[in-house]
């Protein structure tokens, strides 16, 4: 009986310092993710940018084994790959499918460009380059409340609420460098029922043609969420009929300019309905003690495997 051959997988990261230490070791559903592969997959490792030679051939790529990552082969031709962080630009061959694409990793991690894409979704939004822009455009929020932040940040970093009548001086090296967004303030600090009552919002992972939820409350004093903000994971079923719609609506409008792509929707629950804050390309992993971890890896590995039959 002829073995069916393995799916060459690549995964391939952005790191500095050793390749063999363990960048993961305060993420074991990255070591549990990594030890499925294994199973099901050819699967290596790849570091950094210059670890892609062209035509789907990786150097000095690495295996997943007893919790360790173990220097392989010279030369591995992949079969399909995932950057974990923009390490394409567009000079990529597409030489081999990839999980996420140049272009998707180039266009999402710039909120403005978002909010082009998705103006309707989200809260009225300007984009502002110096100080004396940002007071003009001021005028046109209609809120009692703005918010402030970098065109390009993460993390909830440089993110600034603040009243409307009390405008803040913005960071000149942001202004130079990226930009600010302006925002009209979505307040989310209503009660959903059997899900919330406070301040909040709802990451929604979309993997192939699944998605996951999880739930974000700002840290004590605070009025948006951060990376350090708690997050739980919440039931599909608990999702107002509303919020499961708009996801779906902003999923095929994505899908449409940029399909084939891993990404995380950030939003919130208003008065008047939910409201979209942001995208981000870098999916985030479930916790090991969440219900949805293994459906989330199988949702990944079957989004690879079908990537590469079709």
């Amino acid at each position: 009986m002829t073995k069916t051959k393995k799916i060459k997988f690549v995964f391939w990261r952005k790191i500095s310092g050793d390749p063999v230490d363990d960048y993961f070791s305060d993420k074991p559903q990255y070591h549990a993710f990594f030890m499925k592969c294994s199973e099901i997959f050819d699967f290596r490792i790849a570091n950094n940018p210059d670890s892609y030679v062209g035509g789907g051939i990786f150097g000095n790529v690495y295996k997943y084994q007893n919790w360790k990552f173990v220097p392989a082969e010279k030369i591995f031709k992949a079969d399909v790959v995932y950057q974990r962080k923009r390490l394409t630009d567009e000079s990529f061959d597409y030489a081999v499918p990839i999980i996420d694409t140049p272009e998707f990793k180039k266009w999402c991690p710039d909120k403005w460009n978002q909010y082009q894409l998705l103006s309707r979704y989200m809260p009225k939004t300007f984009l502002v380059q110096s100080q004396e822009e940002f007071i003009k455009k001021l005028r046109h929020i209609t809120t009692k409340k703005a918010v402030v932040k970098p065109r390009r940040g993460e993390k909830g970093e440089n993110v600034i609420v603040f009243g409307k009548n009390n405008p803040p001086f913005l960071d000149k090296e942001i202004l130079n460098e990226k930009g600010y967004l302006l925002q009209e303030f979505a307040d989310t600090n209503i009660k959903v029922g059997g899900m919330i009552n406070s301040l909040h919002d709802i990451k929604l992972i979309t993997i192939g043609d699944k998605f996951f939820a999880n739930l974000r409350i700002p840290e004590q004093g605070k009025e948006y969420c951060t990376y350090n903000s708690p997050y739980f994971e919440i039931s599909k079923n608990v999702l107002p009929e509303n919020v499961v719609n708009f996801y779906w609506e902003i999923r095929e409008t994505i899908n449409k300019a940029y399909p084939n792509n891993f990404y995380t929707i950030d939003m919130g629950i208003t008065k008047k309905g939910p409201v979209l804050f942001e995208l981000n390309s870098h999916t985030v992993f479930p916790y090991m003690h969440f219900s949805c971890a293994n459906e989330f890896f199988d949702a990944f590995i079957k989004t690879i495997q079908l990537l590469v039959r079709n």
